[in-house]
């Protein structure tokens, strides 16, 4: 070999060296992009979760809501219907009593009829 040949071969080898250097970090680039988005990927796919997840827990909070005012409402119905069930109630044993009474009046005035005709025929 000659002596120009020894640094030609040492540029050759070096260039060499350098351009797979430089596939390499080309390809660490492209493995660095896939990744960025892989991530950009994810990330996105996770705010649209999240987003839908506010908003079910926005829902399930009026939903809540509306549940709880429509119980007030039912508890109120339901505290008059009692009310009410306890007036006809009272109405109905009233309305007994009377009867009761009325029947009584009507037993003994057929009795004193009854007693007196006896009485009379006697």
């Amino acid at each position: 070999m000659t002596t120009t040949a020894k640094p030609l071969d040492r540029r050759r080898d070096k260039a060499g060296a350098t351009g797979a250097a430089a596939e390499k970090a080309r390809a660490a680039v492209t493995d660095l992009d896939n990744q960025l988005k892989t991530i950009a990927g994810l990330t996105e796919e996770q705010q649209l979760s999240l987003r839908r997840a506010t908003d079910e827990a926005a829902r399930l909070k009026r939903s809540l809501k509306a549940a709880g005012k429509r119980r007030a409402e039912l508890t109120k119905q339901r505290k008059k219907a009692v009310a009410r069930a306890e007036k006809a109630k009272e109405r109905a044993r009233a309305a007994e009593a009377k009867y009761d009474k009325e029947l009584l009046a009507d037993m003994v005035r057929r009795e004193k009829e009854r007693d007196r005709n006896q009485t009379a025929n006697s």
